[in-house]
């Protein structure tokens, strides 16, 4: 059987943390090994099953050290199948179980057109992406792990678009849109913490 892990970078986000706790604890299929990278200046509290690892801030971390989470993650991972999930997105609890299905079909998986609600101002927003999925709705098969160490060797901003941009051309890429009457997640801005 196949085994599946997901990887989340946090740090200084207790709040948001404290949701996708909630998020993962939920879901109809349960990870293998959930690794969460913390760089936060308050260490966490874990309430579910994870692999936590402390990734102390450094002076010279840049403003948003995503990359660097990712990166401490990848020794660590067991699993055939990976998924990034970021603690600023709501999962419904059928979501680890789709993306893993799609995922006995398909190299990288993921939803297209975007879909957000912000929170000050109390209003959702949806991106026109298809060539593309963003981060926190993006996985993969571990054959597609040389390809991801690459690019965040590479340490560019813009990973998600990068990913995608690999997969495309090696045609291993695979987008779907969710459903808008039963999502199966959602991005949610300006959540506290940075």
């Amino acid at each position: 059987m196949e085994t599946l892990t997901l990887i989340t970078p946090t740090g200084d986000r207790p709040l948001a943390f404290a949701l996708c706790q909630n998020w993962i604890r939920k879901q109809t299929l349960q990870p293998d090994q959930w690794i969460v990278v913390d760089d936060g200046k308050v260490p966490l509290k874990s309430y579910v099953p994870m692999q936590y690892v402390r990734r102390e801030p450094q002076p010279d971390d840049p403003k948003h050290t995503l990359i660097l989470n990712l990166k401490t993650a990848m020794p660590l991972i067991k699993g055939d199948k990976i998924m990034i999930i970021e603690d600023d997105e709501y999962y419904a609890p059928e979501y680890i179980e789709e993306m893993a299905l799609r995922l006995s079909q398909h190299e990288v998986v993921g939803i297209g057109k975007s879909k957000y609600y912000h929170l000050p101002l109390g209003s959702y927003f949806r991106i026109g992406n298809m060539t593309h999925a963003s981060l926190a709705q993006t996985a993969f098969r571990s054959s597609f792990l040389p390809e991801f160490k690459e690019l965040l060797r590479k340490s560019n901003v813009y990973l998600d678009f990068n990913i995608w941009k690999k997969a495309n051309e090696g045609g291993c890429g695979f987008i779907f849109v969710d459903s808008d009457k039963n999502p199966l997640y959602l991005g949610i801005k300006s959540l506290p913490g940075r």
